[in-house]
């Protein structure tokens, strides 16, 4: 199930294109999972980024990666809306 909020944003999102390795945190039934995920940011803001990717990411999931300028800095995000775009998915996350 993909759904999109539509809120406005505290914080303008700015073009932010790199790829990105991520861990998707879930429960699949009563199981933890840990899925590590490649994909590609497009945009940035203080509160979130946009990424694509081809794991199919769901609200509620968490996100984690590595931040690539501060070693051993660790990122974690929730995500907020998702939506199927031919093969891969177009998500935003919002920084936790």
């Amino acid at each position: 199930m993909t759904t999109e909020y539509l809120v406005k944003r505290n914080s303008d999102r700015e073009p932010y294109n790199g790829q990105i390795d991520f861990t998707v945190l879930f429960m699949d039934s009563y199981e933890f999972m840990r899925v590590d995920c490649t994909g590609m940011t497009v945009d940035a803001s203080k509160a979130g980024l946009g990424l694509i990717t081809k794991f199919p990411l769901e609200p509620g999931q968490v996100v984690e990666w590595d931040d690539r300028h501060a070693q051993g800095r660790l990122h974690i995000a929730l995500v907020r809306w998702s939506r199927k775009i031919d093969e891969h998915y177009r998500a935003g996350v919002m920084f936790i």
